[in-house]
């Protein structure tokens, strides 16, 4: 990346995160998350991609709902938050 240093991810596997989905303007695809929004969640995977420059990596998570019904989601970074602070 130009010699650049990677950019570590903000969540690590295991790590307990509450679903806080973005205020601005979104796809069909991200208002899916909307109905999940306050719940807490546990990092199951992380994956990152680069932006089209690859200039930028993107994280994007595969989250598991600790909740009874154990769903699993996919998130963008800006779209979970730490239960730690």
């Amino acid at each position: 990346m130009n010699g650049d240093t990677v950019r570590a991810p903000k969540f690590h596997t295991g790590q307990r995160v509450i679903i806080n989905p973005v205020k601005a303007e979104k796809s069909p695809g991200d208002a899916a998350i909307d109905l999940f929004a306050g719940k807490t969640a546990t990092v199951e995977d992380y994956y990152y991609i680069y932006s089209p420059d690859r200039r930028q990596i993107f994280y994007i998570y595969t989250v598991k709902l600790t909740s009874e019904e154990r769903k699993e989601l996919v998130a963008h970074e800006d779209e979970l938050r730490s239960i730690f602070t």
